[in-house]
């Protein structure tokens, strides 16, 4: 069953929980061992398709933001002005800007790449966000868009454990595909990336354990459990949806999960 988007429990429990910057979460997942590093392998196939200036759509604290501006210049947008705040205090060689994503003060085809990550499954209207990114991009430019999989075991976890979450659920390669398909998007590939995020939930910073991650030995073990376990896996149920496509008349599905 899809999840109820349209009222305002939803709305408010979106609010609430990402009003204030999350600076321990910014912290774990920039600084923290087992953790930071898996953070890069995440970010690694966006960051090497960027070719320009880059739009980052919801961009909180600025994890990707940090990382997206070591090889291209970068804005970030995001409705929560403290964590704006915050975010430009820890990369000011970044932009920031406080805007709804449904509504993008940014004039058509503004950027050469739009990424957006953990976003939609946190939107009332997750179709009106994409339809902007597509917009604000430029006529040959390059979107990406990096998304939990519902269907991956520890992410339906994680929607029963945090309210916040339970977007996510209607977050599928399916539901994915769907909303790209609409859009005037070319040379789509969708893939999966990371099958297990063990280390996530074991060494996560506020419901795991994050100082064993500075222990070698078992940092080893965590992730040979993630590698062994994740590769019972499908693809279909790996942890994260990666699509990326070009701005151009039409748009196809190109790939799906094996």
């Amino acid at each position: 069953m899809a999840v109820e988007r349209t009222g305002p429990a939803f709305t408010e429990t979106q609010r609430s929980h990402f009003l204030e910057a999350d600076q321990a979460q910014y912290r774990w997942t920039t600084t923290a061992p087992g953790i930071a590093e898996g953070e890069d392998a995440l970010l690694a196939p966006v960051t090497a398709l960027l070719d320009g200036p880059c739009l980052e759509m919801g961009c909180g604290e600025g994890n990707n933001v940090r990382r997206i501006s070591r090889g291209a210049p970068c804005v970030g947008i995001d409705r929560f002005v403290r964590k704006l705040q915050f975010a430009s205090r820890e990369t000011p060689q970044a932009r920031f800007a406080a805007a709804d994503a449904v509504q993008l003060p940014f004039r058509d085809g503004a950027f050469p790449n739009v990424f957006i990550r953990d976003l939609l499954h946190h939107l009332p209207q997750p179709e009106a966000a994409l339809e902007e990114a597509v917009r604000v991009l430029a006529p040959g430019g390059r979107l990406c868009l990096l998304e939990p999989n519902g269907r991956n075991p520890l992410i339906r976890l994680q929607t029963h454990l945090v309210p916040a979450e339970v977007g996510a659920r209607d977050s599928t390669f399916e539901t994915i595909g769907d909303m790209l398909r609409r859009r005037p998007l070319e040379a789509l590939q969708v893939e999966a990336l990371q099958p297990l995020a063990l280390r996530r939930l074991a060494l996560h910073y506020r419901m795991g354990l994050p100082a064993l991650g500075r222990f070698a030995p078992t940092a080893a073990l965590l992730q040979g459990l993630e590698s062994a376990l994740g590769g019972l896996l499908p693809r279909s149920r790996w942890t994260y949806i990666f699509a990326t496509g070009t701005k151009r008349n039409g748009g196809s599905f190109s790939s799906s999960p094996v």
